[in-house]
């Protein structure tokens, strides 16, 4: 037991024995992170992580501005309110007949003619014409829109638009346009005509 004893004091005290010295130890280190390939992160990933609460910031900050923007319209009356739900289910039927009757409440002859006129040679047959627009305006008057066709008469291949008041069933303005959108005959609505009405109610 002595003489292994003895035999391993002289291996280390041996001055020819290699030491492990700090210059060993930082190659060692270089060799390893050299021969260890880096962990890669998901580019997407990383774009995902550093992008996302600002996306959400943004995308919160756009709702709650359009949402204040559509409320502030609706109260200071830019866009116009869901009114009158009679006209969502007004059908063309309805729409000839108020028209029709509407002419009974002009003083006015010659305008109380040209209103008649307007229903039974443009509105009453329902397969010319249309509702495009049961919530549009005429000179930022609530209004219905119609527009047709003409399929006979002087005006054949014509079309027509006309802009009704909803309450009355009077025609605002009607126009008919050729294939090339110039206006071949108009006919508005006097605005006193339109005032008397509203009196007699």
């Amino acid at each position: 037991m002595e003489k292994y004893l003895k035999n391993l004091r002289t291996r280390l005290l041996d001055t020819k024995a290699v030491t492990f010295t700090h210059s060993h130890k930082d190659n060692v280190w270089k060799t390893v992170k050299k021969d260890t390939p880096p962990i890669k992160k998901s580019s997407f990933g990383i774009v995902l992580h550093q992008k996302a609460p600002a996306l959400l910031t943004y995308f919160t900050l756009l709702f709650l501005l359009v949402g204040t923007g559509l409320f502030a319209a609706y109260e200071i009356g830019i866009l116009p309110e869901k009114n009158s739900a009679n006209v969502h289910s007004i059908t063309e039927e309805d729409l000839y007949n108020n028209v029709l009757h509407s002419a009974s409440l002009i003083n006015n002859a010659d305008d109380e003619e040209k209103i008649r006129s307007i229903a039974l040679s443009y509105l009453a047959n329902y397969d010319n014409w249309k509702i495009s627009n049961p919530e549009a305006f005429y000179e930022e008057q609530p209004a219905i829109l119609a527009q047709g066709r003409i399929t006979e008469g002087y005006f054949e291949k014509m079309t027509f638009s006309i802009w009704i008041e909803p309450a009355t069933g009077l025609p605002l303005n009607f126009v008919i346009r050729n294939q090339q959108s110039s206006v071949l005959e108009e006919f508005t609505l006097p605005g006193e005509a339109l005032a008397q009405v509203e009196q007699q109610k």
